[in-house]
């Protein structure tokens, strides 16, 4: 039965090795770890160790909104089968991405073709803005693969298909859990429901609001307990002034400028393109008029890209939140599928054009190959965090220090990524101001040098010079341990 798969589907298992092989190639010494690994680890450890079920992840940049909590306890059995390393974290971010790949074929093979699906997984596997983004270990790393679902959904539903409308309520509830920055593409569900012409059946509403109800469960739970203070919270983020950002024209010439280094880094990066951008942003966008005209596309779902596209520029042009790239990511899956029907536009066209097709799919995967094995990683992650931890436990035991302190000589925003990794090691960690051997930690490793260093990667450590006295020493160290009661920003308990 696997060989008659394998035979039947070798496009699509060749596609998926080279996704997995981008993906997971050198991962472990390319695996970051800074305040998003000690974070999510230290959520963790909260849920696994202190016996508390949360209905939150981490709070966001947007003060009051919190992530959901289902990237947390999704990664708990991946941390376990490793004794809480986090290393662990890697396998359900590589698995999500195999599945996005997988999705890409399925969705453009569905409501296109095969060879779009071929073509629009050969691309998702490839381009290296998707690899990159499928290798964060963060809570929105799924976003990729809920808007390929949420893409096939409004689609389908444009059709008049609604049987698809459970799985369009478990994606809505899954915003949550992902990135509140996807509210704005929902707009596209009133213009598919427009063009279908007709109601849905009442069961494919019953599965839509079952699906909705038990998605949205952990966000509806926490906002009845704290007084909707969520909801309370998303309406003043969009409504009210948060720093000098233009507005009018301003604002949305920023909102393009966004926009067109999105969609140049998804088909382009590492390379810059030269000329003017905007203009190759809007040929994509416009190609989508020639689709119709060689029927590769209907006319009411070019109008409902176009909705789902331009609503999302407008939310964001008059929204006084302060602008991200990662507020457009939820358009990136419109470019995505005009290139690749372009693509299949060539290829079907003549023998020429297939050549010229399997040319370009070529040159993009040498290309990206080339840049992605030789690319020089600086070595701050994960690899050195460890082992830098590693060092400062052995070594104090070995000398008998009940407890350590550590200082940071380093920029700011630095001095993350240890804290889960000195608890996994059950050390007791200091402020230096409340006493202690003190290991300074330097990064980059020539900002300060010292005797008997030890370096690990770019970090270097610099091990106590003169320590207080036994008696003195004790009694710094009779307290409470910093390193599990200090804050840790994002972290609410």
């Amino acid at each position: 039965m696997i060989f008659s798969f394998l035979k039947k589907h070798w496009v699509l298992v060749v596609i998926l090795a080279i996704g997995l092989f981008l993906r997971t190639y050198d991962i472990v010494d390319r695996y970051e770890f800074a305040h998003d690994g000690d974070l999510f680890s230290w959520i963790v450890k909260d849920i696994v160790v202190d016996k508390h079920l949360r209905l939150i992840g981490q709070l966001t940049t947007a003060p009051g909104i919190f992530i959901g909590p289902l990237f947390y306890y999704s990664l708990i059995p991946f941390f376990l089968l490793f004794n809480m390393d986090p290393i662990g974290a890697v396998i359900p971010v590589i698995l999500i991405g195999m599945i996005t790949i997988a999705s890409y074929y399925f969705v453009f093979s569905k409501l296109f073709n095969k060879t779009t699906g071929f073509i629009g997984a050969f691309l998702q596997a490839v381009l290296l803005a998707s690899v990159y983004f499928d290798q964060r270990i963060v809570p929105s790393t799924p976003t990729n693969l809920w808007l390929i679902w949420y893409f096939y959904c409004v689609v389908m539903v444009s059709r008049g298909k609604f049987n698809v409308l459970w799985i369009l309520g478990l994606l809505i509830g899954l915003i949550w859990h992902i990135h509140i920055a996807l509210l704005p593409a929902l707009i596209a569900i009133p213009t598919a429901l427009l063009f279908a012409k007709k109601l849905p059946p009442k069961k494919d509403i019953l599965l839509f609001i079952t699906t909705l109800a038990i998605s949205s469960l952990p966000l509806f739970m926490f906002e009845v307990r704290h007084g909707f203070s969520q909801s309370q919270s998303l309406i003043q983020n969009f409504t009210s002034a948060h720093n000098a950002e233009p507005g009018g024209l301003g604002k949305l010439n920023h909102v393009f400028l966004k926009i067109t280094h999105n969609i140049t880094r998804l088909f382009f990066y590492p390379q810059s393109v030269p000329g003017n951008n905007k203009l190759l942003v809007l040929a994509i966008f416009a190609s989508g008029i020639l689709l119709v005209k060689t029927k590769l596309l209907k006319g009411k779902e070019l109008a409902l890209m176009y909705t789902w596209t331009l609503g999302v520029i407008l939310f964001f042009a008059f929204s006084s939140s302060e602008l991200s790239e990662y507020y457009f990511a939820s358009i990136e899956i419109v470019f995505i599928t005009f290139a690749t029907l372009l693509l299949y536009l060539l290829y079907k066209g003549s023998s020429i054009g297939k050549f010229l097709v399997l040319s370009i799919l070529s040159l993009v995967l040498i290309k990206n190959l080339n840049f992605h094995l030789n690319e020089k990683v600086y070595q701050k992650g994960y690899n050195e965090r460890k082992s830098l931890a590693e060092y400062i436990t052995r070594d104090s035991r070995e000398k008998g220090y009940p407890c350590v302190a550590v200082s940071y000589i380093t920029s700011p925003g630095e001095n993350v990524g240890f804290r889960y990794f000195f608890w996994l090691n059950k050390l007791h960690v200091n402020q230096p101001k409340d006493g202690g051997p003190v290991y300074s930690i330097v990064l980059p490793n020539e900002l300060a040098d010292g005797e008997n260093t030890r370096q690990f990667g770019q970090i270097k450590v610099i091990p106590p010079g003169k320590v207080e006295g036994r008696e003195e020493m004790e009694k710094n160290c009779s307290g409470e341990n910093p390193n599990l009661t200090d804050p840790m920003f994002g972290f609410v308990k």
